[in-house]
């Protein structure tokens, strides 16, 4: 999967997660870490000149916990730390109907957390 740098930081790499089947372990992973992983993954490359990165990321945080199974949250925390193996083999074991969750909730989040600064 190739990430370009973007305005739309951390948030791009979300929808790329989303559709590239990932997957990891059902987990208690908390709020803290996601946005921990969103902040590193952030100065590892994906631009998002103008936007309020850690207010994006603690909203993302939040809203993917409450629309995402704990493997769909799981996995987006492992691609944010490049994990991407690691993900990946917790969203090729998700059924349809969660790989389209993963989807649709990115989207959302995408749409509600956006920050600028």
């Amino acid at each position: 999967m190739t990430i370009r740098k973007t305005q739309t930081g951390p948030w791009l790499l979300i929808a790329a997660l989303a559709t590239t089947s990932i997957a990891a372990c059902q987990g208690g992973a908390s709020e803290a870490e996601f946005v921990t992983a969103c902040l590193e993954e952030g100065k590892r490359g994906v631009n998002s000149v103008g936007m309020d990165r850690e207010a994006s990321c603690r909203c993302a945080a939040a809203e993917a916990k409450s629309a995402l199974s704990g493997k769909g949250y799981r996995a987006m925390i492992l691609e944010m730390q490049g994990k991407k193996r690691e993900a990946k083999a917790i969203t090729s074991e998700m059924d349809q109907s969660e790989q389209v969750a993963l989807i649709g909730a990115a989207l959302t989040i995408f749409g509600k957390c956006a920050k600028e600064k």
